[in-house]
């Protein structure tokens, strides 16, 4: 009986050691945030760069969203090319909101109007709650960035966003309406059929307005991706046209490739583009 017992206590002993865990990527914090702007619970998840806690350095920012697939993919990107092809970066990816279908928290939060019969998007059910990038543009304005400026090393005249798809209609946005808030942009595939290309519009009122757009812009998109490539070109045609002062944009179709397969190379490619070595 007893060499049973010990039997079942070895056994139960083993499964716990060798029991499943979750992976964790490498020198990654997750902060838990609530926007005072949407009320939304959100996930900061900041990636350090190799050399940080060597160093007093600060460190660029790089700001990324639509993390359920960008974080890992930035995080792996990094670990090949970071102080070797770029200099070394902190990456903040923000995570859709806690407790939300992922479709509609995007939706919502990366999209600048409010289009209900918009059937270009996930669903008509999630275009309900279309149109509040506002809230999340001020989310990451005022909370975001100071908690991070706050707890690491960053340096704040170095800072990049990084959207693609919606995110890259968000990047724009942002581009367009506070365009101090980032120096530079990494926008892949961005959605500007959206609300019948009311970025369009969006730009046009920027254009009265102002003679000058103080950032730096590489914007990519699939060579299999028909209407966003080629509304992409007319929105580059557009930018080019008005000559706008501080303003430097590189664009590129990516060949072969499609709306989820050229993410990791134009990350790639934005990234050597502005922090290579």
């Amino acid at each position: 009986m007893n060499t049973v017992l010990v039997g079942l206590l070895y056994i139960l002993t083993m499964s716990s050691a060798f029991a499943a865990k979750k992976f964790e990527i490498d020198n990654t914090d997750t902060i838990p945030m609530t926007s005072q702007f949407n009320q939304q619970s959100y996930e900061l998840y900041v990636r350090l760069p190799k050399g940080y806690n060597k160093s007093n350095k600060a460190y660029p920012l790089v700001l990324i969203n639509d993390t359920s697939y960008s974080i890992a993919t930035a995080s792996g990107i990094l670990h090949l090319i970071e102080g070797r092809d770029i200099e070394e970066v902190v990456v903040v990816g923000i995570s859709y909101s806690i407790g939300t279908d992922k479709l509609f928290s995007r939706t919502r939060d990366y999209t600048p109007t409010y289009a209900p019969k918009e059937t270009g998007g996930h669903s008509l059910a999630a275009q309900k709650v279309s149109g509040q990038a506002d809230n999340y543009v001020q989310f990451i304005s005022k909370q975001v960035l100071p908690l991070v400026f706050d707890r690491y090393r960053i340096n704040q005249n170095r800072k990049t966003f990084v959207g693609h798809s919606y995110g890259g209609l968000l990047g724009t946005y942002i581009l367009l309406t506070t365009p101090t808030l980032f120096e530079s942009y990494i926008l892949g595939s961005p959605s500007y059929w959206y609300d019948d290309k009311v970025i369009f519009n969006i730009e046009s009122k920027y254009a009265e307005k102002n003679q000058s757009l103080p950032a730096e812009v590489f914007v990519y998109a699939g060579g299999n991706e028909g209407i966003i490539q080629r509304d992409l070109h007319k929105f580059v045609e557009v930018l080019k046209s008005r000559q706008y002062k501080e303003f430097k944009l590189s664009s590129k179709i990516i060949p072969n490739t499609s709306h989820f397969s050229v993410f990791a190379l134009l990350l790639t490619e934005g990234l050597i583009g502005l922090y290579g070595k």
